[in-house]
């Protein structure tokens, strides 16, 4: 082979691998909060799909739920950067809306994961069962306090569908099959394990009979345990949802009755694959929604995690 030869076979090899870098689509991934279990092994999900679909895949985070400023701005970011795709867990629905329209208006494929947007043209949205993993935790409490009590709810950030759901899973299935239990306190704050310890506290004076208390995530029941336990405040029912290690720590030491779980890592694969076969223009399925499973002491240490949560020690 001459030369010559040589120089326009590399050139063509050049070509062919500028040509296919140009045709690998880029997708935006935009999370509330990194802090959050949830959003972590969400993460962890989005980025082996993306790796094993082999497309540039950009985490944004918001940095917490009440931060639906930064979110926009991110989002607007993404538009810019001219991304095929945006997967998105939003912040807040309705506040997000406008900058999710003009994603969509721009021929920009949305998927909205767990906390999704408002908008109706979004491609898909992914979620799990939040009614039902709120219902398995009204069924958990009010068996193991034999239906009968006053209970707390640390009911997560307002404005989110997975909190809003969950939510109404565990009251409406307190009212209809626990008649005799009554719901003395609810808080509506962020996903955030330093918040809810510092309502805890308050409640643990304001409450000190309190029977039960559910949480809408392991990370806010963390913070609710410390609370009750430097208050000496015992025999208490904790529930909660997911299964992040602490949690799996928690229900083994038998600080946690239960906790409702749903396949996050599974949720973060499908949304990434959704986007990925909208922005090719594959038809995709509307609405994706994983099983809830209620975990407790009976099982935590037999169910497999693989779908569930993120290894631990991983770090987005």
């Amino acid at each position: 082979m001459t030369f010559k030869t040589k120089l326009r076979a590399a050139a063509a090899l050049l070509a062919i691998s500028a040509a296919s870098a140009a045709q690998a689509e880029t997708i935006g991934f935009s999370v509330p909060s990194l802090a959050s279990s949830f959003w972590v092994s969400a993460t962890y999900g989005v980025q082996k799909a993306a790796e094993e679909a082999g497309v540039e895949l950009i985490v944004v985070d918001a940095g917490g739920d009440a931060n639906a400023v930064q979110q926009i701005s991110q989002i607007q970011d993404l538009v810019q950067r001219g991304v095929d795709a945006i997967v998105i867990g939003a912040t807040n629905g309705d506040s997000i809306a406008p900058v999710v329209e003009q994603a969509l208006a721009a021929g920009i494929k949305v998927v909205g994961i767990s906390s999704p947007p408002s908008n109706e043209g979004l491609s898909a949205v992914v979620s799990a069962d939040h009614y039902d993993m709120g219902k398995l935790q009204a069924e958990c409490m009010g068996k193991a306090l034999s239906g009968k009590g006053e209970v707390a709810m640390m009911a997560g950030p307002q404005g989110q569908t997975w909190s809003d759901r969950r939510a109404a899973g565990f009251n409406e299935t307190l009212t209809a099959e626990f008649p005799d239990m009554k719901v003395v306190a609810e808080s509506r704050l962020a996903d955030n394990r330093n918040d809810a310890l510092r309502v805890a506290e308050d409640w643990s004076q304001r409450f000190p009979d309190v029977n039960g208390v559910y949480s809408a995530t392991d990370d806010m029941a963390a913070g609710v345990i410390n609370a009750f336990e430097a208050a000496g405040i015992k025999n208490v029912v904790f529930t909660a949802s997911n299964l992040s290690p602490t949690a799996q720590d928690l229900i083994k030491s038998g600080k946690l009755a239960c906790t409702s779980i749903q396949k996050i890592v599974a949720q973060g694969r499908a949304a990434l694959k959704a986007a990925v076969d909208a922005s090719k223009g594959v038809a995709v399925e509307k609405s994706i929604v994983t099983p809830a499973l209620l975990i407790d002491a009976s099982n935590v240490d037999t169910v497999d995690l693989g779908d569930v949560v993120a290894p631990e020690g991983y770090r987005p």
